[in-house]
């Protein structure tokens, strides 16, 4: 299709009332507000486990509780004489796991805890930002300039 004089006329006038809907309802889409931890952001009833500072494991606060108690009991667990040497466990304690290189000696039914809430950390996580807080202002007003309220 060539543009002709007709053509650039037409153009240009339905142009017009798709310009006027953009400044009507917005030129941007409405936004999420970001989560207030970012990515990591636990859903409710959950906290970052934190068996080191980056560790963004969602967990209850109960267990978070324990992984810092556990976390000062480093010495007292550990046999310094094992097959492991500094990090081999006393006798009816393992390596908790809770990340790679994680060598803090648990019981058994911790470290199995441990793995379930790793294996349970997506679920946690919130996965979108909620709703942004809508504006009644500016609803009505849009609404009504456009007629469909």
């Amino acid at each position: 299709m060539t543009m002709n004089k007709a053509n650039s006329a037409w153009f240009a006038l339905s142009a017009v009332p798709v310009a006027a809907l953009a400044v009507l309802v917005g030129q941007t889409p409405a936004q999420a507000d970001p989560l207030p931890y970012g990515p990591d952001t636990c859903i409710q009833g959950y906290v970052w486990r934190e068996a080191i500072p980056n560790d963004h494991v969602c967990v209850t606060p109960a267990v978070r509780a324990r992984t810092q108690q556990e976390n000062g009991t480093v010495a007292e667990r550990r046999d310094p004489t094992g097959a492991y040497g500094s990090n081999t466990c006393k006798q009816g304690y393992v390596w908790r796991e809770a990340f790679d290189g994680d060598v803090v000696c648990v019981t058994p039914d911790i470290r199995s805890q441990t793995w379930a809430d790793n294996a349970a950390a997506a679920s946690r996580v919130q996965a979108d930002a909620p709703d942004p807080t809508p504006d009644p202002a500016r609803q009505d007003l849009t609404c009504k300039q456009l007629g469909i309220c």
